[in-house]
């Protein structure tokens, strides 16, 4: 994984020395992923720049690189998994100088044009400058785990990075919130792709790639996940089979580097499961990194330690208390550079760090699981909501959510609650968004703490519709559960999951992450396998936990899904609340930036502040809302110098 940045402008004219300054700019402020080296080209019309994190063909992979017969030129974040297989098919169509599988790129690209994207197995996001036509080509992997965000320029130019503040820094984008996507974010967890945080800056959705030439921009999706295929008719068996081969080579075509590969564990059946298969191929030398909390409400290192000693991995465990998130809370909104409503990315980006300093930049991680075989209680909320609907008027069907939420009593009070609070939307249980109306209520409810001037200003945006409107139709027309997935993978997935929680955490310390339940193979296997076999009545994964049986300890498998979650309230207005969350969460410097309102959030604060302070989790939510807008505008709107960029390591070119 690395960072890439650049831009077009006016042909000639003399413009490549300024056009280097603001390369060289953009390159430095995005250093923090891929601190190996920085490199600038500037060409007649384009600039491009990479920062590189060294993971395959250490000596002979630098970038920007370059075709030499046709001046083609790519700037590559990320990884083509299967570049081995494409170096064979390509090898008698092209001669390649290099190991890397940059390089693949360029020669897929000569040979396949923009359609080489269907072939790769990878994670991904680049820039290729085709000279031939003066046309800038951009792509981003299938599901977002890399991220690609560009703003359209005066003058008919484009400009591109790995990270918004890459725009920012080469002074031709202004940074300003965008209400619509601070809105979209607090029902949603993440803006609407294109939209971002910030206005003029998009973001290329997953799946997609994108053309611009003459001014033009145009963006196209190329691939789609599809949970409307027909169930396999195989056997259970033969399923179980097929999902174990797809998984092995997931995870070996994902320890191909050329420096050595760890893992995360959380204590959970993915990151377990995924441990397993690693420690079995690298022959017991793997490597592993846990989460660890003070607070007993959210550790899991019984369990990691657990899994740690029967595969027998050298293991390491980083702590964290509510000091510590509230401390690495600035840099999770500097690095993530989107709003949020839960701490949960602070630890990430304390482990990484860890891992860093352990000598590690490359871990596997389990992420995309939970998606593909449906074991979030999304799923189950679904099934039993949707078997609810069959007779709205039941008194006891809704007492099947108790089976996920056995804190639930059975008082009348609690059952008419319990009623109100998940039985939205029982009158059209056909609708795209039925699945996910009562998360999107739940975290809406931050809009009764907005500033009436800034809910005026997009009274008009309605996030859910605006979400819905990126489906295509003919997801209207599969199974509930089916649906629920899309919805789940487009949303949660990629926008937060992979980004905020994901790649941003993880490259903020130039470490780079990789998912095998994310293969291609794997997706799309997970969407033949029946819904009977991935939600078993109400036990999620059940295929994944048959296969897991014997692989990972029976403590792991017997164990209830456990929601990962961090400390919020003791950390942002706690006795070890950080310096900048009583400045900034302070009334005045609330009104200032404007989105909320300063009375209201006082009253929150002074509510969770209090000895013995009942934290329901719209009250958290709400607070943690609060003070990541407070670090965005404080971050990106107040005028800073700009970051310094180290010319030894920057090399311009002309050309």
């Amino acid at each position: 994984m690395c960072g890439i940045a650049g831009f077009t402008y006016p042909a000639g004219g003399g413009a490549g020395a300024e056009a280097g300054e603001r390369l060289v700019r953009m390159t430095a402020s995005i250093r923090h992923r891929g601190p190996d080296a920085q490199r600038a080209l500037v060409l007649n019309g384009v600039a491009l720049g990479h920062t590189r994190l060294s993971i395959v063909d250490l000596e002979g992979g630098h970038q920007p690189m370059r075709d030499a017969a046709t001046g083609l030129t790519v700037v590559f974040n990320g990884e083509i998994f299967n570049h081995v297989e494409l170096r064979e098919q390509l090898a008698g169509r092209y001669a390649f100088r290099t190991r890397s599988d940059t390089e693949v790129i360029l020669a897929a690209f000569l040979t396949w044009g923009i359609d080489c994207v269907r072939r790769f197995e990878g994670q991904w996001a680049f820039a290729l400058w085709d000279p031939r036509d003066a046309t800038l080509w951009m792509s981003r992997d299938r599901v977002g785990i890399c991220p690609l965000y560009y703003a359209e320029l005066p003058g008919g130019q484009l400009a591109f990075g790995s990270e918004a503040k890459a725009l920012f820094a080469s002074g031709l984008v202004t940074p300003a919130l965008d209400a619509r996507g601070l809105k979209q974010t607090f029902q949603l967890w993440s803006p609407v792709a294109p939209r971002t945080s910030f206005e003029g800056v998009r973001l290329l959705p997953p799946a997609h790639s994108a053309r611009f030439r003459a001014g033009v921009l145009e963006t196209f999706r190329y691939w789609d996940l599809d949970f409307g295929v027909e169930p396999s008719t195989a056997s259970d068996a033969r399923i179980q089979e097929e999902l174990g081969e797809a998984l092995e080579r997931a995870v070996r075509l994902r320890l191909r580097a050329d420096v050595p590969v760890a893992a995360y564990l959380s204590g959970g059946l993915d990151s377990s499961l995924l441990c397993a298969l690693a420690q079995g191929q690298l022959g017991g030398t793997l490597r592993t990194f846990s989460v660890g909390f003070a607070h007993a409400r959210f550790d899991e290192r019984e369990h990691q330690a657990a899994v740690a000693g029967e595969l027998r991995t050298e293991h390491r465990v980083v702590e964290m208390r509510d000091g510590d998130i509230g401390t690495l809370v600035p840099g999770v909104i500097f690095h993530a550079e989107q709003a949020m409503m839960r701490s949960a990315p602070a630890p990430f980006l304390r482990l990484s760090e860890w891992v860093r300093q352990n000598g590690i930049r490359v871990v596997l991680t389990g992420e995309g699981s939970d998606e593909m075989f449906l074991g979030y209680d999304l799923f189950k909320e679904t099934k039993v909501r949707q078997f609810w609907a069959r007779h709205p008027a039941s008194k006891w069907r809704p007492l099947l959510l108790r089976r996920l939420y056995p804190s639930l009593s059975v008082s009348q009070q609690n059952v008419e609650l319990l009623r109100e609070f998940f039985g939205m939307g029982l009158e059209d249980p056909g609708s795209l968004g039925f699945s996910h109306l009562v998360r999107w209520a739940n975290s809406g409810r931050i809009s009764r703490f907005l500033a009436p001037d800034f809910a005026a200003s997009v009274a008009d945006e309605e996030p859910t519709a605006s979400v819905l409107a990126t489906v295509p139709a003919h997801v209207a027309r599969w199974r509930p559960l089916a649906r629920a997935q899309y919805l789940e993978a487009k949303t949660l997935l990629s926008g937060y999951l992979l980004s905020a929680q994901g790649d941003r955490m993880l490259l903020g310390n130039a470490v780079e992450g990789r998912f095998p339940f994310l293969d291609t193979s794997v997706m799309e296997l997970a969407a033949r396998i029946p819904e009977r076999m991935r939600l078993k009545g109400l036990d999620e994964k059940h295929v994944l936990k048959r296969y897991a049986k014997g692989r990972v300890p029976a403590s792991i498998l017997e164990r209830s899904k456990f929601p990962y979650r961090a400390p919020i309230a003791g950390a942002l207005v706690g006795p070890e609340a950080p310096a900048w969350a009583r400045e900034l969460l302070a009334p005045e410097a609330v009104a200032k930036v404007g989105v909320f309102d300063a009375r209201k959030a006082e009253r929150l604060v002074a509510k969770l502040r209090a000895p013995n302070a009942a934290e329901s989790e719209a009250d958290t939510m709400a607070l943690f809302a609060i003070a990541s807008t407070q670090l965005l505008a404080h971050h990106f709107l107040t005028p800073r110098a700009p970051p310094r960029a180290d010319l030894d390591a920057v090399v311009l070119e002309a050309a």
